[in-house]
């Protein structure tokens, strides 16, 4: 016996609602004209979106006429960006619920909430981004984990910025400013594979390593261990290419 497949329709859960979405994450502007209480604009958009009410509407919040399919021929649809402005501008009372919900996540996100975190990371369904996720936590932890190694080995001011820079230098091949200058992103590690930070967390790990295990003390030492591990890591990074080639 067959099993049909069904297709579930994409949709963005903003507490009980759930509001239909676009391959492209755009929202369906009568759904979520109606989530916030603005009817008359969800019927404009609903049944007759080329005419001068619902233009007037484009225009007045600055909305782009951007059409999706949802079944029922090309429809308006809002930016998720786009809602979440109308949303902070409305005053009805399903308007005030999202800004209600708006203000927690802003302050949970503001304090570090990790479950906020993890919340979000749930939401996502591409392995690949779960992927980079987990190997950017597990770099960043590693490179606390060599800061606070350097530190306990006598390491002090300039040591730990040169840390970082010979890691980067020796995995990426060029300096954090650069990167983002590049690849366009304000953070470094917003910019990096996930094969990149895999291997930051393997030096940084290392090192820190290296550290606790021997006698290492004072910055010109920690320094010049890093260098090492950081050239051993390089070297075997490049074997292995090699002989996947």
């Amino acid at each position: 016996m067959k099993a049909d497949m069904m297709t579930v329709a994409p949709t963005l859960q903003i507490g009980s609602l759930r509001l239909p979405l676009s391959s492209d994450t755009r929202l369906h502007a009568s759904s979520a004209l109606t989530a916030l209480g603005l009817s008359a604009a969800a019927e404009w958009a609903r049944l007759d979106w080329e005419n001068p009410h619902w233009a007037a509407f484009e225009h007045q919040h600055k909305l782009g006429r951007e059409l999706r399919d949802f079944g029922a021929g090309p429809e308006p649809t809002l930016s998720v960006a786009e809602f979440v402005g109308l949303a902070a501008r409305t005053d009805t009372t399903q308007a005030r619920r999202v800004q209600r919900r708006m203000h927690d996540t802003f302050a949970r996100a503001l304090t570090g909430d990790i479950r906020l975190a993890a919340d979000i990371a749930e939401r996502s369904s591409d392995p690949q981004a779960m992927s980079w996720l987990h190997a950017r936590l597990e770099s960043q932890d590693a490179r606390r984990t060599l800061m606070s190694a350097a530190a306990r080995h006598g390491g002090q001011g300039q040591i730990f910025g040169q840390l970082g820079s010979v890691s980067n230098r020796s995995v990426l091949g060029k300096d954090s400013a650069t990167l983002r200058q590049e690849r366009g992103v304000r953070h470094t590690r917003d910019g990096l594979l996930t094969d990149e930070l895999r291997r930051l967390s393997y030096l940084d790990a290392a090192t820190a390593a290296a550290l606790e295990g021997g006698r290492v003390q004072g910055n010109e030492a920690i320094l010049a261990l890093h260098r090492r591990v950081a050239e051993r890591e390089r070297q075997t990074w490049g074997l292995g290419l090699n002989k996947a080639g």
